[in-house]
């Protein structure tokens, strides 16, 4: 099959252009699960799913040197944080990649083969203090606006 079959959709690429993901700064990191399915239990009632995606991202800072994650919250099918990359950091994908295959591993020792992310994640560089702000209150009050949510599924 060719890759520009017009069978299926193009996909526009999630990355900024020319743009260094190794580079110091925070970003704003959303990761879907597969089809959006709710893997992750309920807003604010994870399942252990969820816990162990919450956990996997209160430990990227053990595994990965020179990131922080300074805000986060698992959802019944995505999650949100603002990773910090500082001087010493690896490139955004790197540190995202090793997340999901870690949590990945966690999930299929209880449920073999379970299919957990879509494929690659959407960023958004966070560019100002009034940005971040804003980013941080969209994640703190995400569980409460989950049913007005774009990823919001019955």
């Amino acid at each position: 099959m060719e890759r520009n079959d017009e069978r299926f959709p193009k996909r526009k690429h999630p990355r900024l252009r020319y743009y260094d993901y190794t580079q110091p700064g925070s970003y704003f990191v959303t990761i879907c699960t597969t089809e959006k399915k709710c893997i992750f239990g309920e807003p604010e009632l994870l399942n252990q799913y969820g816990w162990l995606a919450q956990q996997g991202l209160a430990e990227i800072e053990k595994h990965a040197q020179g990131v922080r994650v300074d805000k986060y919250v698992v959802m019944p099918n995505h999650v949100h944080a603002i990773i910090v990359l500082g001087e010493s950091a690896t490139d955004l994908s790197v540190v995202i990649g090793q997340y999901k295959s870690a949590v990945t591993r966690k999930i299929r020792r209880i449920k073999s083969g379970m299919a957990i992310w879509q494929t690659s994640f959407h960023d958004h560089v966070i560019r100002s203090e009034e940005a971040y702000q804003r980013i941080w209150e969209y994640i703190d009050t995400n569980p409460i606006r989950w049913k007005d949510d774009c990823f919001y599924v019955e």
